[in-house]
């Protein structure tokens, strides 16, 4: 299929051409650092608009741009402003310089010098990172729109909300402010181009005097955090510095860093729906400071420069306006860009517009409009050949102009494409900025109005929950993210929901509507989609597994409520049944809360908690299932436990030790942990990290790598090993990182001071090896429990430790990212203590579980049956999964091993399956509780007295 490209003058064609043939022509080694198609073309002093031309730094920028296609006239010189310092005078040399990338301090150190230096910018640090970085914000606008900043964002406050803005307010806030357009640099570290690019765009922006610059400071101001994730950045930088400064050929790019964040890595753009990195919480909060009208993520990828809308199916709870806005804005970007001679620019075919925890969905969550780039980078800033797949270069309805087969790519291509794209998009709500705002103000009034006339018209969660912590933690996050809870004043019933005296409702008729709707509701993916970007469901109440009710009565909102604006905390309850200080004993209720591993730690090793293993008489009314803990009241009294079982969220009663009937039970022994981490994958072991730090839990971190030197037993009790990603198989696990690359140091020096956290390595190639899957099987044996969750199994699996246990291939089944049902198989055993019949359960494609039928024993959960499996999300061709193991638990030599088959620490998501995770670790060593073959005698320490 032929391709055309744009028409250029006969000159600037031959030049093209001579240039394009010496670089193909060339070896990947000796590409070019510059390009000489420019020298055809003779560069200006001055503007077509009168502005004096910085030529050395245009020449620079012309000479690193391959061919003068992937240029125009937008971005192909920097304005010269004596006053104003420029990148060339910060840095020596303009942006986009073959081999070059700034770290976070650098970058900030240029906007400050930016901003001293102009009227028309100003620049903030904002909170810190994990590692203590911080995060900053660059305004760029008109002198007189940065000087009336506090007003504007007091008039946005006001638009985004119609129930205080009259029509008349909000036509005049819509006539007077200027639009907020936000962009996200740096978020993925290693897709090093946007911090780079945005520090060029912020000093156009404040100086040209292009006539479209010049609409764009008098209509917007543009809002830019230069580096979304400054941990990362700083670690790709050093180590692009340190292994790939002298690399020109994709091929032979040293992977790595291993980490970018404390723990979070490439899913740090999935963190939207929970808020647990600092780089999240930090840009909500911008967004709910500001209520800027669009935000606009920078990525890279695809070639050359792909513009956001998405193939959906997209969120059926986003306003038609905001997907109207979306087509409306990547066509005038494509258009744009293509009539400028841009080869490559496209949308449509790249993400769905389903899966709402992105970081752009700050944004289109709260009724502004979300979009993001994917601009064809390196990674790594040297100008290297790169070819292409042919589905990147066939001409389609939405890609007219594709990229080429074959291209020698630059940092400043990328800065080119992307800057230009950015400064339409932005000139695009310029020129429309009171379509921009006046849309941002009928989004929020539609949520509002759809609350009021559409049922649901409230959620209720009530006080009365078998986990309240749960329910708490879930509350206090939908306040984070900007929604409304109300309490209940008085009682009240609503169709069938009844609400008592201190419940909470989530009324409906707020503007963020639509994000209460999508988090609180399940979620229908459809079966003939296509393949989706990421999960599919994230129902709050199922993944936290607590109860909520929808009313679909509207008198719901008439029922007396007090806005909450303190925390939420459901208080733990305390009775004093019978029992004194010498005869009493303390029932607590754990109830399989995700609070649990936090609420032992909190009663301190100097009490001893015994777990009984039966079920207990209260009352004659009522009984506690096996699990509860069991307290002396001399080493932890009536008062202090009251204000313990409140904080937590735990149920808790005082008996007579009497009536305990001796049931058996097992001291509740805390191991020492750790937690083992490959090379290859630190993502999902930082989620779990991250879970364990949350609880409290003190562990040792510990690479494959160690493996091999260490006596694991002698050292610890407890292994988790975190899942590895679906894509992860034994082999891939056991072998590690390409020892092709090795020796390959993650050590900190003066030289790299980024490096070497949260971990190190001499060399992080090679895996695990023989010694050290050996040290695993030997920690095992000598009475260790390893935990292995998800794929990180397939090592016990796999490698024979477990004789008669196998993975069974995927097949058809399609479950993505989705919520099952779980059923308990053996309430005897520890691991479900707390859980009832079903639970809800995450899953990602596995891994699948085949365990002999004799040993359901040893399955402490498997998957329900038929309709009853899909509670959220996707589930296709998904009948052999049903009643498979989800969960399989057994002794193995003196020790034992769980796994997971799934990710039961998911992104800090998955609350209600925490406590699986708990009970494993704390009943560590009486696993075997409750596990014994049909007519076998049951495993039971000595009665309790």
């Amino acid at each position: 299929m032929t391709r055309g490209h744009p028409t250029l003058s006969a000159m600037a064609a031959m030049a093209s051409v001579v240039a394009w043939g010496l670089a193909a022509s060339l070896g990947a080694q000796e590409i070019p650092q510059q390009f000489d198609w420019h020298e055809a073309r003779e560069i200006p002093s001055a503007t077509p608009w009168g502005q004096t031309v910085d030529v050395e730094s245009t020449r620079l920028i012309r000479s690193w741009t391959t061919m003068p296609e992937y240029t125009n006239p937008t971005v192909d010189h920097l304005p010269a402003a004596p006053a104003v310092v420029s990148p060339t005078d910060h840095f020596g040399h303009p942006v986009g310089k073959p081999g070059v990338l700034h770290g976070v301090e650098e970058i900030y150190g240029y906007m400050e010098a930016l901003a001293a230096s102009s009227a028309r910018v100003a620049f903030q640090r904002l909170g810190r990172t994990e590692e203590g970085r911080d995060l900053a914000l660059v305004q760029v606008g008109s002198e007189a729109n940065l000087a009336r900043l506090e007003a504007v964002k007091a008039g946005m406050k006001r638009l985004s909300d119609p129930r205080v803005t009259e029509v008349a307010e909000a036509e005049a806030l819509v006539a007077d402010l200027p639009a907020i357009y936000t962009f996200y640099a740096g978020l993925h570290s290693t897709e090093t181009g946007p911090p780079e690019m945005v520090m060029e765009m912020a000093y156009r922006l404040a100086v040209s005097d292009d006539p479209m610059i010049q609409t764009i400071r008098d209509s917007v101001v543009v809002f830019i955090v230069p580096v979304a994730e400054p941990d990362g950045r700083d670690k790709v930088v050093d180590w692009h510095r340190r292994y790939n400064a002298d690399v020109y050929d994709t091929d032979d790019r040293v992977p790595g860093p291993p980490y970018w964040g404390k723990y979070i890595f490439h899913d740090n753009n999935r963190d939207g729906l929970q808020l647990t990195a600092r780089l999240t919480q930090e840009l909500v909060g911008l967004f709910l400071d500001w209520h800027y009208p669009v935000g606009h993520d920078l990525h890279e990828s695809v070639p050359y420069l792909y513009v956001s809308t998405g193939t959906g199916p997209y969120n059926p709870t986003v306003d038609p306006i905001a997907v109207s806005e979306w087509q409306w804005m990547s066509n005038w970007e494509v258009t744009n860009l293509t009539a400028l001679g841009m080869p490559g620019v496209w949308t449509h075919g790249f993400y769905t517009g389903w899966y709402p925890g992105y970081l752009l969905w700050v944004t289109n969550t709260r009724n502004a409009v979300g979009r993001f780039y994917e601009t064809f980078g390196n990674s790594i800033p040297n100008t290297m050949e790169r070819g292409l797949n042919e589905r990147s270069t066939e001409v389609e309805w939405y890609r007219p102009n594709p990229p080429r087969d074959t291209t020698v790519w630059s940092l400043r291509n990328n800065t080119n494409y992307m800057q230009t794209g950015a400064l339409n998009a932005v000139y695009l709500v310029a020129q429309n900025r009171s379509r921009v705002l006046d849309n941002f103000w009928r989004k929020s009034s539609n949520a509002v109005e759809k609350g009021r006339a559409e049922a649901p018209y409230g959620y209720v969660v009530p006080t009365d929950q078998a986990r309240r912590a749960d329910a708490s933690y879930m509350l206090n996050l939908l306040r984070r993210q900007g929604m409304e809870v109300h309490r209940a004043e008085d009682d009240g019933t609503f169709g069938d929901v009844t609400v008592a005296e201190g419940d909470y409702v989530i009324r409906m008729d707020q503007p963020y509507r639509n994000f209460v709707q999508t988090l609180m509701e399940t979620q229908d993916f459809p079966d003939d989609a296509p393949s989706p970007y990421d999960d599919v469901a994230w129902t709050y109440p199922l993944m936290f597994n607590v109860t909520v009710e929808a009313v679909d009565d509207p008198a719901i909102q008439e029922l007396d409520l007090d806005l909450v604006d303190d925390e939420i905390r459901m208080a733990g309850a305390y009775e004093h049944i019978d029992g004194d200080e010498e005869s009493g004993v303390h029932v607590v209720v754990p109830n399989a809360s995700a609070h649990i591993m936090k609420a032992r730690l909190a009663l301190g090793p100097g009490v001893e908690v015994v777990v009984a293993d039966g079920e207990i008489t209260i009352d004659d009314d009522r009984t506690v299932a096996p699990g509860a803990w069991l307290l002396r009241p001399w080493e932890i009294g009536r008062d202090d436990l009251e204000a313990w079982a409140a904080e937590h969220g735990m149920t808790a009663y005082t008996i007579e030790d009497t009536q305990l009937g001796g049931i058996a039970h097992h001291p509740m022994d805390m191991p020492r942990v750790a937690v083992l981490h490959t090379w290859t994958r630190t993502q999902d072991e930082g989620w779990a990290r991250f879970t364990l730090d949350q609880a409290g839990l003190e562990y040792a971190y510990i690479s494959e790598k160690d493996l091999a030197g260490m006596d694991l037993r002698a050292q610890f009790d407890v292994v988790v090993f975190p899942h590895q990603g679906t894509r992860a198989t034994a082999k891939s696990i056991f072998q590690g990182v390409d020892p092709e690359h090795g020796p390959l140091a993650y050590t900190r020096t003066d030289e790299f001071p980024s490096h070497g956290t949260p971990d190190g390595e001499a060399d992080i190639t090679g895996g695990m090896g023989f010694d050290g899957l050996k040290a695993l099987r030997t920690f095992v044996d000598e009475g260790g429990t390893l935990i292995a969750i998800g794929t990180a199994g397939s090592i016990p699996v796999e490698f024979g430790f477990l004789r008669d246990v196998t993975f069974r291939p995927r097949g058809t089944m399609f479950i993505p990212g989705s919520i099952l049902q779980g059923e308990v198989v053996n309430p005897a055993d520890p691991i479900v203590y707390g859980y009832g019949e079903t639970l809800p359960l995450y899953h990602q494609f596995g891994p699948y579980l085949n365990v002999p039928d004799d040993e359901d024993y040893r399955v402490p959960v498997k998957y329900a049956a038929g309709s009853e499996l899909l509670l959220s999300g996707a589930a296709r061709s998904a009948g052999s999964l049903a009643e498979d193991p989800a969960i399989y638990s057994t002794p193995l030599g003196e020790g034992h091993v769980v796994i997971f088959g799934f990710d039961a620490l998911h992104r800090h998501q998955n609350h209600g399956n925490h406590a699986l995770v708990w009970n494993a670790i704390l009943n560590w060593n009486d696993l075997e509780v409750g596990q014994q073959e049909d007519g076998a005698d049951a495993v039971a320490p000595e009665p309790m007295n």
